[in-house]
């Protein structure tokens, strides 16, 4: 059975989870460029190695309060469904997970924290269950690309 690996994150004392290979980088914070009349969950751009990366506040974007930032907080830098990089807020990065297909249960019908729409599954683990996030439900990926084009053009 074929297994795959998870980046585990917390968000609000949940734990989360992201295909490992849809992960660039995990970075520490750094400050980004605001970027005008963008979604409120648009943090800003992050220029990584001459590249302008959107960042998302996750806990924005699940209906939570903004991010806090602190020691623990970090940037998941993933690639999106275009191959283009997007930065995510997380409160702090768990650890990784080697799941086989059958330890992954559908999305439930209900979840307190999370439209089941960007829930890929839940997987049972020590720490209790680990929510797998769908990425493409998550974010206009058209609009936050042109907005670091539109950017790096201004």
């Amino acid at each position: 059975m074929a297994k795959q690996e998870f980046l585990s994150f917390v968000l609000a004392n949940e734990e989360y989870g992201v295909p490992i290979l849809d992960v660039r980088e995990v970075r520490g914070w750094n400050p980004v460029r605001e970027v005008p009349n963008s979604p409120d969950y648009l943090h800003g751009l992050l220029d990584i190695r001459g590249e302008y990366v959107p960042i998302v506040d996750l806990r924005m974007r699940f209906n939570l309060s903004p991010a806090e930032i602190c020691a623990t907080t970090v940037v998941i830098v993933l690639n999106d469904a275009n191959n283009h990089p997007l930065g995510v807020i997380v409160d702090a990065v768990s650890e990784v997970y080697d799941l086989s297909e059958d330890q992954i249960k559908p999305a439930p019908h209900v979840s307190v924290t999370v439209d089941q729409t960007y829930i890929k599954g839940i997987a049972s683990v020590d720490s209790g269950h680990l929510i797998l996030i769908k990425l493409e439900a998550l974010f206009d990926i058209e609009e936050l690309n042109n907005t670091s084009v539109e950017e790096e053009t201004a």
